[in-house]
């Protein structure tokens, strides 16, 4: 089935002129609140599950001290907006230049006229659409009754993530770990709300420990959730892992659970997923579903109560560019954002 969408809205009249529209990280948080990126990712891997041309494209660079990703894609169905980006990631910079590990930007153009549309600043953009992404895997993968949510890894990723679960789930209990206590305990008191425990946990074992959700978002390079962890019924999201050399969850406890990915050839390339299969404890046949199969109702997800769900998740430009075309209606719509002319007096506002 090839059922193509019809274009919700001209770009031509969002954008109101060809003026460029930067966006920064603030912006970027003013103008997407967490139901909006689920109803931009939504739509759009329900268009994917029946476009599967549409799908997004990856490609890296190893550099000498780090290395250069590229994420582009077209917007599924409709194919009315192209998003690019590029991110450089230097684990080094910190120490030696005082500046963020990763940086870098989207570039979001009109694909039926051909202008670029909006420059956004990367690094919010994609933690807004991957927490988005978890969010949305969880309503397929998790129990709807979730009350407790772990978080593993509380650094710049985790305030979105659980923005993203809290506005998803009547959460009850948050519970923190990090290597960095201080972050943790942070994140923790950031969190405070009247009926709702914060808990900062002092290893891993027991931040998941009975936990309904579990998010891991960390750099790891070695399992951190590990086969002695029971996780009886519970949904992990793995976000961390987004190339071959990190990893978050044991190869054993992934043959033990029902596998979700976001995109089955990135996951099988650079997830917790390729770590499984080339520790042969799971195959291909494995993976139960790919989000786009979830959203369309081709497939189904949680079976059972008490099954362990994980969804590996590594990120893809169907993601960037929903949430890039999101981010700038949003904006237009709000008056968010400085208006540049790049083809002539430069800015315009």
């Amino acid at each position: 089935m090839n059922s193509r969408a019809q274009p919700v809205e001209d770009p031509r009249s969002v954008a109101g002129d060809d003026a460029l529209l930067l966006l920064s990280g603030a912006d970027l948080r003013k103008a997407l609140q967490p139901d909006k990126v689920l109803s931009a990712l939504e739509e759009s891997y329900r268009q994917l599950a029946f476009n599967a041309d549409d799908k997004g494209r990856s490609l890296g660079f190893a550099l000498a001290d780090g290395s250069l990703h590229v994420k582009a894609g077209l917007l599924p169905g409709t194919r009315q907006a192209f998003a690019a980006k590029v991110n450089v990631n230097l684990p080094g910079n910190p120490q030696r230049h005082g500046l963020p590990t990763i940086q870098g930007l989207v570039i979001l153009v009109d694909a039926t006229r051909g202008r670029a549309l909006a420059l956004l600043e990367s690094v919010t953009l994609t933690a807004l659409r991957t927490a988005g992404t978890a969010a949305l895997a969880a309503r397929y993968g998790a129990r709807p009754d979730a009350r407790c949510l772990a978080i593993v890894g509380c650094g710049a990723q985790a305030p979105y993530q659980l923005a993203a679960f809290r506005a998803l789930f009547p959460l009850r209990e948050l519970r923190f770990h990090d290597r960095d206590r201080s972050r943790a305990e942070a994140l923790a008191r950031q969190s405070a709300a009247p009926g709702l425990a914060c808990v900062v946990s002092p290893n891993i074992a027991a931040a998941v420990d009975g936990a309904d959700i579990c998010v891991t978002c960390t750099t790891s390079k070695s399992p951190i959730l590990t086969d002695a962890m029971p996780l009886r019924g519970a949904f992990v999201a793995a976000v961390g892992a987004d190339n071959p050399e990190k990893q978050e969850i044991d190869p054993r406890l992934m043959a033990r659970a029902r596998i979700l990915v976001d995109d089955l050839e990135g996951c099988a390339a650079g997830g917790d997923l390729a770590h499984a299969l080339k520790a042969g404890t799971v195959g291909p046949e494995a993976v139960h579903a790919e989000l786009s199969a979830l959203v369309a109702g081709t497939k189904s997800g949680r079976q059972s109560a008490e099954e362990l769900v994980i969804f590996d998740s590594t990120g893809s430009g169907v993601q960037d560019v929903a949430a890039s075309w999101a981010a700038y209606t949003a904006a237009k719509a709000q008056g968010i954002g400085l208006r540049f002319d790049l083809a002539g007096s430069g800015r315009v506002d």
